[in-house]
């Protein structure tokens, strides 16, 4: 009996202030949550709601209380000076146990203090993490609208308006992460586009195997072009220059499909790949990029001056717009009478 007395002594206090202080304080389900919540620190609020205070002064005062209780058992109350002496003299453990409640809150002060720091830290350095962020988006806006606008062979007038996913797509990060880092998988696909778009241009401007320079045109020199514009946002060349080209029905290996083309000249699709490359170049510059292109001189005249008139003439893109589809819109016209007639009979 004398075993499960003092065992009940050690427990009970304990046990009592857990009790108190969850129904009191706790919050969520009584399985789990609630106890979790009583005796855990929160930060966001004060001091006098944090449980581990309370218990830090509960559980002194019961593990005293109940000493007290075992001590003062045969004793009775006297208010005198020979009283007082008498109590010092019989309570030295109660009165420990009771000042135990002085420095465990101090010390639940002070971790409660030190955990609203440390939270106070993390609170500013994620805000300055998204100022960091959306500054870099910001700067990176700023400085493509310090270009202006750019003439490319009369041809086309860049704006050099970002699109806002630029960002996104060729830079890595959140804004909780603070400053983007570079996605150099995201430029170097462009600069392999950049490359494949030159290479399929030069084959078509210098007409190198004319049984296949219409097909290289349609089919590869045009789509590099859009491919490009699409994957940087350049609207000057899939809206603007797009509205005067021509969707060309043609026969591939995979089925029929209408391929646009890039404008209606040679002048229009050197101007769309110069475009393409000074908004990459750009893009680059800003970013603090190297890209690893090694020019080979037999592609200058793409990117500057007018020597692309010269490669070969009459111009190669003219005459394909002259010849080869004109010709192909004019039967894919004819079918699509017969057809029309045909439906009507």
């Amino acid at each position: 009996m004398s075993s499960l007395l003092s065992a009940s002594l050690l427990v009970l206090p304990l046990l009592l202030a857990s009790i108190i202080l969850t129904i009191t304080i706790g919050t969520g389900g009584w399985k789990k949550d609630r106890w979790v919540s009583t005796f855990t620190l929160h930060p966001e609020q004060g001091l006098a709601q944090q449980g581990l205070l309370w218990l830090s002064i509960l559980v002194p005062f019961f593990y005293g209380a109940g000493a007290g209780l075992i001590v003062w058992n045969d004793y009775t109350l006297s208010l005198t000076t020979e009283g007082l002496t008498n109590f010092i003299k019989i309570s030295p453990l109660p009165i420990a146990l009771f000042s135990l409640a002085l420095p465990l809150s101090i010390l639940i002060s002070r971790l409660h203090a030190t955990a609203q720091t440390a939270n106070q830290i993390r609170l500013t350095r994620y805000k300055n993490n998204i100022d960091s962020f959306y500054s870099h988006r910001k700067e990176l806006f700023s400085y493509f609208q310090q270009i202006g606008e750019v003439n490319f062979l009369d041809c086309i007038t860049a704006k050099y308006n970002l699109h806002p996913r630029i960002h996104k797509i060729y830079f890595n990060g959140h804004p909780e992460s603070g400053t983007p880092t570079i996605n150099n998988a995201a430029f170097k696909e462009i600069q392999r586009n950049l490359d494949h778009a030159r290479w399929t241009i030069d084959k078509v401007v210098r007409d190198s195997n004319p049984e296949i320079t219409f097909s290289f045109y349609i089919a590869n020199a045009c789509s590099a072009i859009y491919n490009l514009a699409f994957k940087l946002g350049l609207t000057e060349i899939y809206i603007e220059l797009a509205e005067k080209s021509i969707l060309v029905p043609v026969n591939l290996e995979d089925g029929p499909k209408e391929l646009l083309t890039v404008g209606t000249t040679t002048t229009e699709l050197i101007a769309a790949y110069r475009y393409a490359h000074s908004f990459f170049d750009n893009l680059c510059d800003f970013a603090g990029y190297e890209p690893s292109e090694v020019l080979n001189q037999r592609y200058t005249y793409i990117l500057e001056g007018g020597a692309y008139k010269t490669i070969k003439t009459p111009l190669v893109v003219e005459r394909l717009h002259s010849e080869e589809i004109t010709n192909i819109m004019r039967e894919s016209s004819n079918r699509s009478f017969e057809k029309s007639l045909r439906d009507v009979k």
